[in-house]
């Protein structure tokens, strides 16, 4: 008996990652079950249950006289892709463009969900997703980060969770993110390379709020460190608790710095602004590579969201075809995009 229920099980589980993988597309017909049954090696008791139980789940359907086919009721192939907003200043479509063409390749269909970066309504369209039968989800938190504890409760539902950008605190989970670290670091380094020995660091979220503005941070100094440039804390500009033009005018007040990092390119554009009506005119290289510093001519880090959107389908893919493996982390490199001209030193 435990044989029987260990081959049907295995069974089960080979012919569901056969029809979600796209061996056997949407509206294909399944093989005979004669043939089914030598390709799996199981009796045809065996098949004809596991052929059951799949239809139960709405992967598969019969006709009569036409055998079985793959159909589209399965609720959970259209997979929700939950973003804080859609702008071209946060390049978000770019992540969704990502994940759609990776899941339209294996018959899967994307869901653009925007939450408008509130905590609350992201509770609320995911619970309405879940009553709806969704259990698959990928998330960009955004200011949603503190939904820690709701979060926690998807995945002990039993949901499948793949959290882009931002990782929640406390949470073991696949996610997949900008090398942010790798980000600061080349831009740093190329400051330096034009001979800035004094370079600020800007950034209006603070360290604590945000796991990426703290890697961008880390290779901000570590830039300096690899350099044997001392990191001074009077060019460490961090605020919480400002508005971006208080903050601008803040940093105007008190830089003596040649060349500035901002962590984004929103800050970057303040800065550009605030030091265009002043005596100091550094070096700003922003972060996010937005129309914003297209507009404004800056350089910035470029991140490759339609490659992390790509690769947190792909990853919950596999998830949901193995529920159980291990969870991964996946850093997508980040490059420097140079527009305009930066400065060189001597020139400040």
């Amino acid at each position: 008996m435990a044989k029987n229920n260990r081959l049907y099980t295995e069974t089960l589980d080979t012919l569901k990652k056969e029809i979600l993988t796209g061996k056997y597309p949407f509206q294909t017909g399944l093989p005979s079950e004669e043939v089914l049954g030598k390709d799996l090696h199981v009796s045809r008791t065996t098949l004809r249950k596991v052929l059951n139980t799949l239809k139960e789940g709405g992967f598969i359907d019969s006709r009569k006289g036409s055998g079985w086919f793959v159909c589209n009721k399965n609720i959970n192939r259209y997979i929700p892709i939950i973003i804080p907003k859609d702008s071209q200043n946060f390049r978000m479509t770019e992540i969704f463009e990502g994940a759609h063409d990776y899941f339209a390749n294996i018959g899967f269909s994307s869901l653009l969900t925007l939450t408008e970066d509130n905590p609350k309504k992201e509770t609320e369209l995911i619970n309405k997703l879940i009553g709806d039968g969704h259990k698959n989800f990928i998330i960009y938190p955004g200011s949603c980060k503190r939904n820690t504890l709701f979060y926690q409760k998807l995945l002990r539902k039993g949901c499948n969770c793949v959290f882009i950008d931002t990782l929640p605190n406390k949470i073991t989970c696949d996610y997949v993110t900008s090398c942010n670290f790798l980000g600061g670091y080349i831009a740093t380094k190329r400051l330096i390379d034009l001979g800035h020995k004094d370079i600020a660091f800007c950034s209006l979220p603070s360290l604590e709020e945000t796991n990426t503005v703290r890697d961008r941070y880390d290779g901000y100094v570590s830039a300096l460190e690899q350099n044997k440039l001392k990191l001074d804390p009077d060019t460490v500009f961090i605020k919480k608790d400002m508005t971006f033009e208080e903050f601008g005018d803040y940093v105007v007040e008190n830089l003596s710095s040649t060349a500035v990092f901002a962590s984004t390119d929103e800050l970057a554009v303040i800065l550009v602004k605030k030091f265009a009506l002043s005596d100091k005119h550094p070096a700003i290289i922003g972060f996010d590579n937005t129309i914003l510093s297209e507009n404004f001519n800056f350089s910035s880090v470029n991140q490759n969201l339609y490659e992390i959107g790509r690769t947190a389908a792909e990853l919950l893919h596999k998830r949901i075809v193995a529920p159980n493996k291990n969870y991964e982390h996946i850093f997508i490199p980040t490059t420097l995009f140079e527009r305009g001209s930066l400065a060189l030193a001597e020139d400040q």
